[in-house]
């Protein structure tokens, strides 16, 4: 395994980045597509399996590709890139039983559970909206991290730029699956639209046109995970990519839906739409 962060070890991320691994029980990257969260992932993992930790992970692409069966597809298209909202709400369902289930699984404090959710366009927005179930404690607790990378405008503009490198020359089967240029910049106006509804800018520029703002994406995403305990990580420079931030090695499991479950699922979206 290459085990050796490209984040320097002096540096404060370093630091941090390093206390969680030892510590966490569950830690949650939230955020816009093109902030980080595939990178900061996989060098909290390998800080974490350099401490000791048993790693697992939870990841969109990997999650929602359980769901994209034949038969789904065929119902709940993508189109343009975007996934169909009645598989993102099934993997929505899904995912807080399956983080129930890790915990009891895996109780021992070795385990440690990495994930990432985008949140905007309803991905994954479950993991961050109180519900009464088995697993709201868990989430809510002290246990669990959500950690909100920001980074500065020069820095996301090379993050989407690596992006975009990556999308054209994949080095991983997963980087083919990033979301493309338009979901991007669908995203962040979604973002902007929401940030004027509840009064975080004063900025009155179209949401289809406004330029990333560092400040006005913190506070939407903060107002989104006001029920969960959160972090900011600020980036503020760039660090070496040497392969793809999707290779993570001595990975023990990743969360994935079995094809019972997936099957469960689908029966509730159609009882529900009956």
């Amino acid at each position: 395994m290459n085990d050796t962060s490209v984040i320097p070890p002096t540096s404060a991320l370093h630091r941090r980045l390093e206390t969680i691994a030892a510590t966490q029980r569950i830690a949650v990257f939230a955020g816009l597509p093109g902030v980080g969260k595939s990178f900061l992932l996989q060098q909290l993992a390998i800080l974490a399996h350099g401490a000791g930790r048993r790693v697992h992970l939870f990841q969109w692409d990997v999650v929602r590709g359980a769901f994209e069966t034949p038969a789904m597809l065929a119902r709940y298209p993508e189109v343009d890139g975007f996934t169909h909202a009645a598989i993102k709400k099934a993997v929505g369902l899904w995912i807080r039983d399956a983080i129930r289930d890790w915990d009891h699984r895996y109780a021992s404090r070795e385990h440690l559970l990495i994930g990432e959710c985008a949140l905007v366009g309803d991905r994954l927005v479950e993991l961050v909206q109180p519900a009464p179930d088995p697993c709201e404690p868990l989430l809510a607790g002290h246990d669990t991290l959500f950690l909100l990378p920001v980074p500065s405008r020069p820095v996301r503009d090379a993050i989407e730029q690596r992006r975009r490198q990556t999308m054209a020359a994949p080095r991983h089967t997963r980087e083919a699956a990033d979301a493309p240029p338009n979901v991007v910049r669908h995203h962040w106006a979604q973002v902007h639209a929401e940030a004027a509804q509840l009064g975080l800018t004063t900025r009155i520029v179209s949401a289809a046109v406004a330029p990333y703002q560092p400040e006005v994406y913190e506070a939407v995403y903060r107002h989104w995970l006001r029920h969960r305990r959160t972090e900011t990580l600020q980036l503020d420079e760039l660090f070496p990519v040497t392969r793809s931030v999707y290779e993570v090695d001595a990975v023990e499991s990743e969360l994935r839906a079995t094809d019972l479950e997936v099957a469960r699922i689908a029966a509730r979206l159609d009882a529900a739409n009956a």
